[in-house]
């Protein structure tokens, strides 16, 4: 005899709400075969895919390791830069590959790749960001 219950649309649920960030009762929405795919927050009213409670106690701890290799990653990016002089970022900077750059929200980064002629992908502390460069400022 299986313990796993069927579950019905209209029926409730807990899932953590992608809006409000909590455990919370939900009514399912929608199910692909027998598995629960969205859920209505009763919260909030949002409409989103179902994640269960138990599944999510481990993101803090992934997030965590995730966070200390992007920052491992930057480190090693920052002293490979250290010689060369940083520079403050605006939007109509000319930046190159490897170039070391000071954002005013983001602090310091280095330019890993080049992806436009108005684009560039820097790597900073918390992550990778995609800025405009080159723009002509009107």
């Amino acid at each position: 005899m299986s313990t796993t219950k069927k579950h019905q649309v209209g029926e409730e649920i807990t899932s953590i709400c992608t809006k409000c960030k909590l455990a919370l009762d939900h009514t399912i929405a929608a199910l692909v075969g027998e598995r629960v795919a969205k859920v209505q927050c009763k919260t909030c009213g949002g409409l989103h895919r179902y994640v269960n409670p138990a599944s999510a106690i481990e993101t803090p701890a992934k997030r965590a390791a995730k966070q200390t290799k992007i920052e491992q990653a930057w480190e090693q990016l920052i002293q490979s830069a250290a010689s060369k002089k940083k520079q403050p970022y605006t939007f109509a900077g000319s930046f190159k590959q490897n170039d070391l750059i000071d954002h005013a929200q983001f602090g310091l980064g280095v330019v890993t790749e080049r992806l436009s002629w108005d684009k560039i992908q820097v790597s900073f502390k918390d992550g990778e960001k995609i800025l405009l460069s080159k723009r002509r400022v009107q």
